[in-house]
C-alpha cells in the first residue's frame, strides 16, 4: 500500500471529532450524564469541562487536517493522549456493577458500553498511533492534498463511506423530555408529548428478602425509584437526599434500588417503603437506564408516569418537578 495511503487516519478521526463533538452539543445534558456514568475524576469532570470537550474536539479534529510541522505534531500527540483516555474510560466502564452511556458520540448513535465499543475505541487509538506517524512527515494534510501527493479521490471515498455509515445508523432526535412534561395523570400533571407506556411486570427483591412484581407494587401507590450505587459519588447526594424526599412525597413510595442482593449492601432496608434489588438488572434494562443515579416516577394506573433521568442534577431536578405539581413548592 501506498505511503500516502496512510493519510487517511488522520482525514477519518477528524470526521470522527467534529461528529462526537456535534452531537454532545446537540445533547449536553447527556454528555454531563455520561461524566457521571463514566465516574470520571471528579477534577475532570466540572461543567466547565463538560462544556468544554466538544469545542476541543472540534479543534484537534480540524487541527488533524490543517496543522503541518511540529504544530501537526502536537495536534496528533493530543488527538492520541484523547483517544487513550476514552478507550481506558470505556474499558473500565465494563467492569461497572450496571451497564452505563458513554454518549460517546451524543445524540448520535448508539451510546451503551459493550465490548463492541471498547474494540471501536481501539482501533480509533491505532488510528491515533497511525496519525501521529503522518504528522512527523511535516506538511499537513490539506497542502499534500493540494499538491498531489495524497489523492483526494481517495479522501472523498472514506467520506462517503463515513455518510453511508452514519444514515444506516441513525441520527437521535436530539431532545430529551423534561422532567416537566414527563408527570403522571394520577399526579394531576399535563402529559404534553410525554409517551405513558405500561409499567413492566418485572420480579423484584425487596429489602426483607421477599419478591415481588414491580407492576403489582405500583399499582398500590405511586412509586418514585431511585437507582443508585454505592460506588458512584454522584448518587451520594440522592442517597442522602431520600429520607427527605421520603417525608415530603408522602402520596408515593420512594425507594433506592440497587443491583446488589440484599445482603450484599448497605443500602437494603426492610422499613417500608422498602429498598429494590434488582439482582438481574432487568428493570435497568427495561427502563433503558444510562447511568447511576437514575429515577423513574411509575403510575398506580399501571403506567409510567416520568422519567427515567439521569444524573444527579436531573435527578433532583426531577422530584423537585413532582413537589411543585403536588402543591408542596412552586415553580
Amino acid at each position: 500500500m501506498p505511503t500516502d495511503a496512510l493519510a487517511l487516519a488522520p482525514a477519518i478521526l477528524a470526521v470522527v471529532l467534529v461528529v462526537s463533538a456535534v452531537g454532545k452539543l446537540r445533547s449536553p445534558a447527556a454528555s454531563a450524564a455520561a461524566f457521571t456514568a463514566l465516574r470520571v475524576p471528579r477534577r475532570l469532570s466540572s461543567p466547565s469541562v463538560v462544556r468544554a470537550l466538544p469545542w476541543v474536539e472540534i479543534v484537534v479534529g480540524v487541527g488533524l487536517v490543517v496543522a503541518g510541522g511540529w504544530l501537526g505534531v502536537v495536534v496528533s500527540l493530543a488527538v492520541l493522549a484523547l483517544f487513550t483516555a476514552y478507550l481506558a474510560l470505556v474499558v473500565r466502564a465494563r467492569g461497572f456493577d450496571t451497564d452505563v452511556d458513554c454518549a460517546c458520540f451524543g445524540s448520535l448513535g448508539p451510546g451503551r458500553v459493550t465490548m463492541l465499543t471498547v474494540w471501536r475505541n481501539v482501533w480509533l487509538l491505532a488510528l491515533a498511533v497511525i496519525s501521529v506517524v503522518v504528522a512527523t512527515r511535516g506538511d499537513a494534510l490539506v497542502a499534500r492534498i493540494a499538491d498531489g501527493t495524497v489523492p483526494w479521490a481517495w479522501l472523498v471515498a472514506a467520506a462517503a463511506a463515513g455518510l453511508t455509515v452514519l444514515l444506516v445508523v441513525g441520527t437521535g432526535s436530539g431532545e430529551s423530555t423534561t422532567p416537566a412534561d414527563e408527570a403522571g395523570s394520577e399526579l394531576g400533571v399535563e402529559e404534553g408529548d410525554y409517551l405513558r407506556t405500561r409499567t413492566p411486570a418485572l420480579p423484584v427483591t425487596l429489602g426483607d428478602g421477599s419478591t415481588t412484581q414491580l407492576r403489582r407494587l405500583s399499582a398500590e401507590r405511586p412509586q418514585l425509584l431511585l437507582y443508585v450505587s454505592e460506588g458512584c459519588a454522584s448518587c451520594q447526594d440522592v442517597i442522602a437526599g431520600a429520607p427527605g424526599w421520603r417525608d415530603d412525597l408522602s402520596a408515593l413510595d420512594v425507594r433506592l434500588v440497587v443491583r446488589s442482593a440484599p445482603d450484599g449492601t448497605a443500602l437494603a432496608s426492610s422499613v417500608e417503603p422498602q429498598s429494590l434489588h434488582d439482582t438481574e438488572g432487568l428493570l435497568y434494562e427495561s427502563f433503558d437506564l444510562r447511568g447511576t443515579p437514575s429515577a423513574v416516577l411509575l403510575g398506580a394506573d399501571g403506567l409510567l408516569a416520568g422519567g427515567p433521568v439521569v444524573g444527579a442534577t436531573d435527578v433532583v431536578a426531577f422530584i423537585d418537578d413532582i413537589r411543585v405539581e403536588l402543591g408542596l413548592m412552586t415553580s
